[in-house]
């Protein structure tokens, strides 16, 4: 095979592998019916769930927690984060056509689209439970104070 026809071959392999989008459907996004949430003692949710919200190994490389780009949990959230949820998120309605979202939701979505993770949560796990309550319980409080 000549140079040229190899690197061409190459560069569509790479370009068709990095043209696979995210699956950010509602369905996919949205708690299966029938699924119950994780149960546990909020306090204790909430504890690993700062663990979680600092964890840089919940990214796809490794390199990035959610305090990454929510610095002191007041900077880079949008005005909608003053809502209580469900409310519109401008991210999940261009990724998903979504209106509306739960906290739960929202964490599902970042994990994708900011973590650039390729699995979301399952919908009754213990670190999807645990970051939801963190994100609602301190993160939104932190960042409605600092408004």
């Amino acid at each position: 095979m000549k140079k040229t026809s190899l690197i061409l071959s190459l560069a569509l392999i790479v370009t068709a592998d990095s043209a696979v989008a995210a699956d950010f459907s509602k369905e996919r996004m949205t708690r299966p019916e029938g699924s119950v949430p994780f149960q546990g003692d909020r306090a204790e949710l909430v504890a690993k769930g700062e663990l979680l919200w600092n964890d840089k190994s919940l990214s796809k490389k490794g390199k990035k927690a959610c305090a990454s780009c929510h610095k002191g949990n007041t900077k880079t959230f949008k005005k909608s984060f003053a809502k209580d949820y469900p409310h519109q998120v401008k991210m999940a309605k261009s990724k998903s056509k979504m209106t509306q979202v739960d906290a739960e939701q929202m964490v599902q979505f970042c994990m994708i689209a900011a973590m650039k993770r390729d699995e979301i949560f399952a919908w009754d796990s213990e670190e999807l439970a645990a970051l939801t309550a963190y994100t609602v319980d301190v993160v939104q409080k932190d960042y409605l104070a600092a408004q």
